[in-house]
């Protein structure tokens, strides 16, 4: 059935006033605005419905906003994309939110410097997938299924490690984490932006994480080079791409995001929903400078060429970290 454009907006609206939890009038109000202009964007490019809605369709209407500032972007963004996964909810869209999202969060303006996005705490996020299910026959469903879990177990883990990108960790092979004895070392080398090369570090959780899958996946692809490959039915045994990795962090991230927002924890769930496999690398950078690590040090972990990208983007200190500095470091009166 053709599932119109106007009639997804009166949908979703209706949606938010039910739901127990509403955003403000304020927000609907941005965000419809949002969606109309994607309507409008999508009628002249010959969209009768969502259905049509193609991948690349958020980037490219994105893209056509050159009038708008990187600001209000931002907001439209959120909302047209806020909708669509309203849609992908109800099956009314047809094409990959997780390939939408990927397109549009390359097309969006770069956040000026200081402004690295808010993040949900991430420490819980990480161990989604570390339930392992039951073993079954070679290459049967239950047997892929399994071992696709324990490998969405060690992506999270090491983004959570090494504060990689998401590009970096895929093209990992085995032996690029192997160790002189066979195990799995406690540090990588990845190539990142120009091509320079630097140290990621392996934490115990994350080598443990590795090692399980690795172990899992040895009698059915013995031979296998990547780190991380699909485990089919199509294209077993071939080097995950950056889309299902996508994939893998936004599913889990949209599961906790509703288990949270049960708990009532709103602006969490919020965050959640935004999460990315970049956002991992934000949450790193974040958490090590409010525990007071050196500047430098924070910067050569993430690769950038000085501490001052390092700095202006994320140099933002929590209320309670100021606090115990200045209870520290301050002069007391005489």
């Amino acid at each position: 059935m053709s599932y119109l454009f106007a009639q997804a907006l009166t949908d979703w609206q209706t949606d938010q006033r039910k739901r127990r939890r509403q955003l403000s009038p304020a927000t609907i109000a941005s965000y419809s605005d949002a969606w109309q202009s994607f309507s409008t964007w999508a009628a002249a490019q010959q969209r009768q419905s969502t259905s049509d809605i193609a991948n690349s369709d958020l980037a490219d209407w994105i893209n056509s906003l050159r009038h708008l500032a990187d600001g209000s972007v931002q907001t439209y963004s959120h909302g047209v994309l806020a909708i669509c996964r309203y849609l992908a909810d109800r099956k009314h869209l047809t094409c990959d939110l997780a390939v939408l999202q990927m397109h549009l969060s390359d097309a969006l303006p770069r956040m000026s410097p200081g402004r690295a996005p808010d993040v949900a705490d991430l420490r819980r996020l990480v161990t989604f997938y570390d339930a392992e299910l039951p073993a079954g026959p070679a290459h049967s469903k239950d047997e892929r299924e399994r071992l696709s879990g324990l490998r969405n177990a060690a992506i999270l883990h090491l983004l959570f490690s090494t504060a990689s990108r998401i590009s970096e960790i895929l093209a990992l092979d085995v032996s690029d984490l192997r160790g002189d004895h066979g195990q799995i070392a406690n540090r990588a080398s990845v190539v990142g932006k120009g091509n320079k090369r630097r140290t990621v570090f392996i934490r115990p959780h994350a080598r443990t994480a590795i090692e399980r899958y690795i172990l899992a996946r040895r009698t059915t692809f013995p031979q296998t080079e990547a780190l991380f490959i699909s485990h089919g039915p199509r294209g077993a045994g071939h080097r995950l791409n950056r889309v299902a990795a996508w994939s893998i962090v936004t599913h889990a991230s949209l599961a906790l995001a509703d288990t949270v927002e049960q708990a009532g924890r709103f602006r969490e769930a919020g965050l959640l929903r935004t999460t990315t496999p970049h956002t991992f690398r934000h949450f790193v950078a974040m958490w090590l400078l409010n525990e007071g690590v050196q500047l430098s040090e924070v910067s050569a972990l993430l690769g950038h060429a000085n501490t001052r990208i390092t700095e202006q983007y994320y140099a933002r200190h929590t209320d309670d970290r100021l606090a115990e500095v200045l209870d520290q470091f301050a002069a007391d009166p005489m």
